[in-house]
């Protein structure tokens, strides 16, 4: 199984250097130099700067529309970078990491989303964005709502993050941030780790591309871990992996069409009673029932790790609040701009021009300023003819 990370925007680029971190194949493509320089574990070499010539190096300032036509005027430079990277092996999974938010990510993260799909028809095109907190106000809204539609026609499946979980937790801004990051990395990096390895039932590179090929639809993926010591029910840790606490977006499962469950962890704590107890609950509870199943047992562990990947979902509240506001703040923006627009016309309705106040320049004066000066000079008498008639 191979996958290529690619970050777009300042988000993007930090995702992609987490998962840089633990040794999976990353790209960073960003409008600011400085938020590339930033970077720990990206190489230099597959850092790249677009839309210098538009921007300076410096960013979008969150505006998608300068997000796009960056990538758009670089995206060949991109290409050959992901072409020299990739060789002559085939990918499987491209993740293109980004903010819903931003100006760069919002923007580029559709541009390139589509070229690859027309150059590697045969690799999904997988679009992980963290949206916007409810208070960062209009501009991300809309960004979020208008890349949500984008997204949705290009891509694969849309792996959504909700960072307004950032306010359930008591770090300061800085560590929330990190921690969501973190766990973006934390559960995609864990999937795919158990994706093609041998255990008592595997789940292969192809389950993974069907589930994830889904429409352009929204992917959430849960997440638990136990010290087995401390695992009292299998069953209820599996279950709590695919529940609200367990997802970083709040969505109906229910809406479904796929899933996919890999368990890991030391042999004794996995009895079949208490997995196939869960699975029968999560295969009942999704629309489509059909639900992968990997199950990994490991004497070396004392964890017990749960991944659950539930795709082809068409309801959540996370991405309705988004649509709803920014149409909102949408309509209401129209409005206020129309009615500016009407009042500056009422306001300076009947004013005259200029040609309706000043007199105009006769024949003689056709010349404009030029012509007057003109005849001015042809009435002042020659300084030497005064003098002579002193």
């Amino acid at each position: 199984m191979r996958a290529l990370i690619i970050g777009v925007g300042q988000c993007g680029t930090k995702i992609a250097d987490l998962f840089s971190l633990v040794d999976f194949e990353s790209l960073a493509v960003n409008t600011s130099k400085g938020d590339l320089d930033y970077l720990k574990h990206i190489p230099p070499e597959r850092r790249i700067l677009i839309g210098e010539s538009l921007t300076g190096g410096k960013g979008v300032n969150a505006n998608p529309l300068l997000g796009r036509e960056a990538m758009k005027r670089d995206l060949s430079l991109v290409m050959r970078k992901i072409g020299s990277i990739i060789g002559y092996e085939d990918v499987d999974i491209f993740f293109l990491t980004f903010g819903f938010g931003g100006g760069t990510g919002a923007g580029g993260t559709p541009v390139l989303a589509e070229a690859l799909k027309e150059e590697y028809p045969d690799s999904l095109v997988v679009a992980i964005g963290a949206l916007p907190l409810r208070e960062e106000g209009i501009r991300p809204t809309i960004n979020a709502a208008i890349t949500i539609d984008k997204l949705s026609k290009i891509a694969d499946s849309i792996i959504a993050i909700d960072n307004n979980k950032l306010k359930e937790g008591s770090d300061d801004i800085s560590r929330a941030y990190e921690r969501i990051n973190y766990t973006i990395v934390e559960r995609i990096a864990s999937m795919l780790a158990l994706v093609d390895v041998p255990g008592e039932q595997t789940l292969d590179a192809s389950d993974l591309k069907f589930v994830l090929k889904a429409f352009g639809s929204f992917a959430t993926v849960g997440y638990a871990k136990a010290d087995a010591n401390r695992v009292k029910s299998l069953s209820r840790l599996i279950i709590k992996s695919f529940e609200s606490e367990g997802l970083y977006l709040e969505a109906n499962i229910e809406s479904a069409l796929y899933g996919l469950v890999a368990i890991h962890g030391p042999p004794e704590l996995l009895k079949a009673k208490d997995i196939f107890e869960a699975l029968d609950y999560l295969t009942n509870k999704i629309r489509g029932k059909q639900i992968f199943r990997g199950f990994y047992p490991d004497p070396r562990e004392r964890e017990v790790e749960i991944v659950t990947l539930l795709s082809g979902i068409y309801e959540s509240r996370s991405i309705e609040n988004i649509i709803v506001t920014a149409k909102k703040y949408a309509q209401s923006f129209m409005v206020a701009k129309k009615e500016a627009e009407t009042r500056k016309e009422e306001l300076l309705k009947g004013l005259p021009d200029f040609d309706d106040i000043y007199p105009a320049v006769d024949e003689e004066n056709e010349g404009g300023l030029e012509g007057i000066f003109e005849g001015i000079e042809k009435d002042v008498p020659d300084i030497k003819s005064l003098r002579r008639r002193e």
